[in-house]
């Protein structure tokens, strides 16, 4: 039985390769990390910018805070399914008795 074994290179690499290899990955993997850091940090100036501005174009336009809503949550407004044996078997329920 014959294994071919294929490499990338002559053979492994020496030991100044693999310290620049190593140095070169992490290089590589603080510029990405600082762009990401920077999108991030952009975005967040973006979107403060855009909630100021909305705050100040309401406070000119006369309506300082959100609307109220008129009516107060009303307990006797709920709605509930019938307590039926299918809905209960769909639901996963004890079975009525």
């Amino acid at each position: 039985m014959n294994i071919r074994v294929v490499t990338l290179g002559t053979g492994p690499l020496s030991r100044g390769k693999t310290i620049a290899f190593a140095i070169a990955a992490l290089a590589v993997g603080g510029i990405f990390l600082a762009f990401g850091i920077a999108l991030l940090a952009s975005l967040a100036l973006v979107g403060t910018v855009v909630a100021a501005g909305m705050a100040i174009a309401r406070l000119v336009r006369g309506r300082p805070s959100l609307p109220a809503h008129d009516r107060p949550l009303d307990p006797s407004m709920e709605v509930f399914p019938p307590a039926t044996g299918e809905t209960r078997s769909l639901e996963g329920g004890p079975e009525a008795r």
